[in-house]
């Protein structure tokens, strides 16, 4: 059973975002981080009961033949067989990849507001490793720089895999380069816990000015 379905379907939307992201300091620019990941992951959660629940009526109806059309039963067989095919292939990697690039461009919205000296405006069009980097030798003493950079050096292939499985449109991705339900939970982990690592960067960025 994935994590999405032990979850319930009775979970809310901030049920959801519990398991993985809740603001410590309560800060304006991190509550409404933790909002988008609890969407997130609510997102995540529907997606995969969803597609799931379409597979199991898929798979009744192949057992049952009710799809079946009089003399056109192999064709009938092979249609019903594509969309399973589908539902269990693209539509799956296209759901957890939405997760992995939202999640993605909410900590690049989050840095830009961290970003907030006179001359950061450029950084605020820069990419997510390179506001990551400029934070990270900002506050190197308030968290473990390098699990910061590990996570997001995850976050920014992951990212820019599922961009380039989609425009290169490559028919047999590796294993490493496949996106499930499992790549969008550990997105969200990943996600979080570099949030996480920046809050506490942050609070001690806004105690040293006051």
């Amino acid at each position: 059973m994935s994590d999405a379905e032990s979850a319930g379907s009775d979970s809310t939307v901030f049920d959801l975002g519990d398991d993985y992201f809740s603001s410590v300091h309560g800060r304006v620019e991190f509550i409404v981080f933790e909002y988008r990941v609890a969407s997130l992951a609510w997102l995540r959660d529907r997606t995969v009961r969803s597609i799931d629940a379409e597979l199991a009526e898929l798979r009744t109806t192949r057992t049952s033949g009710v799809h079946r059309v009089p003399g056109w039963e192999g064709e009938s067989d092979l249609v019903l067989d594509e969309s399973l095919a589908v539902l269990d292939g693209e539509t799956r990697q296209i759901g957890a990849g939405i997760i992995v690039l939202s999640a993605a461009a909410a900590l690049e919205s989050l840095m830009n507001h961290l970003l907030d000296q006179p001359s950061d405006a450029r950084l605020h069009r820069a990419g997510l490793a390179r506001k990551a980097d400029e934070l990270a030798a900002r506050w190197q003493t308030a968290f473990n720089v390098t699990e910061f950079r590990e996570d997001v050096g995850w976050l920014r292939k992951r990212r820019n895999d599922f961009a380039h499985r989609l425009i290169d449109d490559e028919p047999s991705p590796t294993p490493a380069e496949v996106f499930d339900d499992g790549a969008a939970h550990e997105a969200l982990l990943r996600t979080s816990a570099i949030a996480w690592m920046l809050e506490e960067g942050w609070e001690r960025h806004l105690t040293r000015q006051n």
